[in-house]
């Protein structure tokens, strides 16, 4: 049985290094991702806040159940790489 492809939403605002960092990381390895401005909508702002974290960016993978979707706030090359990378072929559940 296959691994979904995960898809992958960063809520991000203006001047913010670590959402830059994190589009960058996803970019350099052709990961494609969803942007939402949090500062455009309020909508946008209340979805980030609605999962308990206060800091861009946010970031949400989901692979095709909410039950099993994973978010965190800021750069995180650890967690983008254990979630995201094509050469973790490994699965931890």
């Amino acid at each position: 049985m296959s691994t979904p492809t995960p898809t992958v939403t960063v809520y991000t605002k203006d001047d913010c290094r670590q959402c830059v960092a994190t589009k960058a990381w996803l970019t350099k390895r052709d990961i494609a991702f969803t942007e939402v401005d949090i500062l455009t909508d309020p909508k946008n702002l209340e979805g980030a806040k609605s999962l308990g974290l206060g800091s861009a960016p946010v970031v949400i993978v989901s692979f095709g159940n909410p039950l099993d979707d994973v978010a965190w706030a800021g750069f995180n090359p650890n967690k983008l790489t254990e979630y995201l990378s094509t050469t973790n072929t490994e699965t931890s559940k």
